[in-house]
């Protein structure tokens, strides 16, 4: 699809709704960067040094995804999205509010924790598939790339600074109070979506099942050989993605001897990479097709992965991650964008829940498969593999129609 180019000439804040939407992304984005970083030193703390406690409470919070994407994104398609994003953080708010109080009475209760962690993610979800439809509904088709462009700064801006707000929040005399910081930033961001005034698409006359509306979302999906193709390249990637974010990790700690504060510095030369693509990527949709930048994403990945692969010193990591942070905010836009540019507004939920768990579905199989690479042959052999796998990715997708997308 072409972009207008009329509106080259309109900024995008001129769209009140797109502000207030934004807004609270960010809001909740800092939160939620609080929590996620907090949690685990509380439960490590409480559990007297268990990592395995740690470890748990980080597994209860990535499953929701998996489990429940294409479900919200039914839901989200059958009701009021400015409402179901006003009880989303809502409820999330309320549970913050709990756990706070349970700390604070000093009620260690695991099992609690977990449930708690896997209804604060599974509700997150629920907002950000959301978001992904009042987005489209909040600007116009033209502005998607820009405006995804918005969001994806946001959340590399708050990735970087997620130690920051840590350091901030340890200075406090306990730990749960910034669970309670959160709570406030929570409530701020559902004002600013309580005040959202978005035409939603109309709801049918006569209720239908869920079975019939996934089936209707389905049929749509499978119609569109175009975002089939898309999602089936995504799949591959993310898998990936998800290994060599992770084998960087214990590169940097187990093969390069880094402290974790030098090893958090090198790694934030990512989140410089993602911020500097975030600022970049109007220009370059200008210039160049959608579907030559996701190739170019592609190949990007594969330069950095084969150079983590060459790495032996810290200054080479460092330049690796800043193309890495690069190349991946590229794709992780440009995805974003061809997937709502495809997708007609009454769908976007069942769309974005269901190609949402198909990008994820390879992720928790790949990460199985590459700690015992890890074990049997290092962490070069993630880097190498990855980088090989992002090549002859490449040349698939270079073959395909997805090259020539406007």
């Amino acid at each position: 699809m072409a972009v207008d180019q009329s509106y080259q000439k309109v900024t995008i804040w001129q769209y009140k709704e797109f502000t207030f939407l934004l807004a609270a992304s960010l809001l909740l984005s800092i939160g939620n960067k609080i929590y996620e970083l907090l949690l685990p030193l509380i439960m490590y703390d409480l559990s007297e040094g268990s990592s395995i406690v740690m470890t748990s409470m980080r597994t209860a919070e990535l499953l929701p995804n998996l489990f429940f994407g294409i479900v919200v994104g039914i839901i989200v398609d059958r009701v009021n999205k400015k409402k179901w994003a006003m009880w989303m953080i809502l409820i999330q708010a309320v549970v913050l509010l709990i756990m706070y109080g349970m700390f604070g009475a000093h009620l260690y209760k695991p099992i609690l924790f977990y449930l708690f962690g896997f209804i604060l993610m599974t509700l997150n979800y629920g907002f950000f598939n959301t978001q992904v439809s009042l987005i489209k509904l909040s600007v116009p088709l033209p502005l998607l790339t820009s405006a995804n462009a918005k969001f994806s700064f946001i959340e590399t801006f708050v990735g970087i600074m997620g130690p920051v707000f840590l350091g901030f929040v340890l200075l406090f005399a306990n730990k749960a109070q910034g669970l309670f910081l959160t709570v406030i930033l929570y409530v701020l961001a559902y004002f600013f979506i309580m005040n959202l005034s978005v035409n939603e698409p109309v709801k049918k006359g006569s209720k239908t099942s869920f079975w019939y509306d996934f089936k209707e979302g389905w049929d749509v999906f499978k119609k569109n050989k175009a975002l089939k193709t898309m999602t089936l390249f995504i799949l591959f990637i993310n898998c990936t993605m998800i290994v060599v974010s992770n084998t960087v990790l214990i590169f940097g700690t187990a093969d390069l001897h880094l402290s974790n504060s030098v090893l958090s510095i090198i790694l934030a030369t990512a989140g410089v990479g993602g911020l500097i693509a975030s600022l970049t990527i109007n220009r370059l949709r200008i210039r160049f097709k959608l579907g030559v930048l996701f190739g170019a994403a592609i190949v990007g990945n594969s330069i950095a992965y084969a150079g983590f692969y060459l790495t032996n010193h810290l200054y080479l990591l460092a330049l690796c991650l800043l193309l890495n942070g690069y190349s991946t905010t590229i794709y992780i836009i440009c995805a974003y964008t061809f997937r709502h540019e495809q997708t007609p507004s009454e769908f976007m939920g069942r769309i974005g829940g269901l190609t949402g768990s198909l990008f994820r579905i390879g992720m928790p199989i790949s990460m199985l498969f590459s700690g015992w690479m890890i074990n049997w042959w290092g962490t070069s052999s993630i880097f190498i593999s990855s980088a090989v796998l992002n090549v002859i990715i490449f040349l698939f997708y270079r073959r395909t129609l997805l090259w020539k997308l406007q």
